[in-house]
């Protein structure tokens, strides 16, 4: 079991995105090296301490479950935008015990970054599919069309939130 709970806490330990563990009353119990980084506060800082030193003042701090985005606040009082996924940590015989989440910062500046260069890639491809420069083969028409929907794709993603 020793070397299992080692294997686990290397896992935990060196996930890239923010990993949380909280008991049920909120209090904080595993706070990994990118949770650290999100939300700047050591883990020395925080384990042991209540999670809602994070939520915004006047925010509630809920427990929900699954896939969402929330607004918290860094270490130096900044607002951070983030999503989270929240699971429920169970014990042996099932009974909740606390919730898990993974956290990362939502990323307006670079959505933006790619928003414009796969806007003007889909629009190219657009002019280039409507033929005005000339005529197309099957194979360029082909490969165009896979490129633009391959495009269309990733900003589908992007805006949705879903990226990282």
């Amino acid at each position: 079991m020793s070397g299992s709970v080692e294997f686990l806490s290397m896992i935990v330990g060196s996930a890239r995105d923010a990993i949380v563990a909280e008991t049920m009353d909120g209090t904080v119990a595993v706070w990994n090296q990118a949770a650290e980084e999100l939300y700047g506060y050591p883990a020395a800082e925080m384990v042991g301490e209540r999670a809602e030193r994070l939520y915004p003042p006047g925010e509630a701090a809920t427990r929900r479950l699954g896939d969402f985005v929330g607004d918290r606040i860094r270490r130096d009082g900044t607002p951070i935008r983030v999503h989270l996924r929240a699971a429920p940590i169970t014990d042996a015989s099932g009974a909740t015990v606390g919730v898990a989440t993974t956290s990362w910062a939502t990323d307006t500046k670079a959505g933006h970054e790619l928003r414009t260069p796969l806007n003007a890639i889909i629009g190219f491809t657009g002019i280039l599919l409507m033929r005005l420069p000339g005529p197309l083969n099957d194979e360029q028409e082909h490969q165009l069309r896979l490129v633009q929907a391959s495009a269309e794709q990733l900003l589908s993603k992007i805006n949705q939130g879903g990226w990282r």
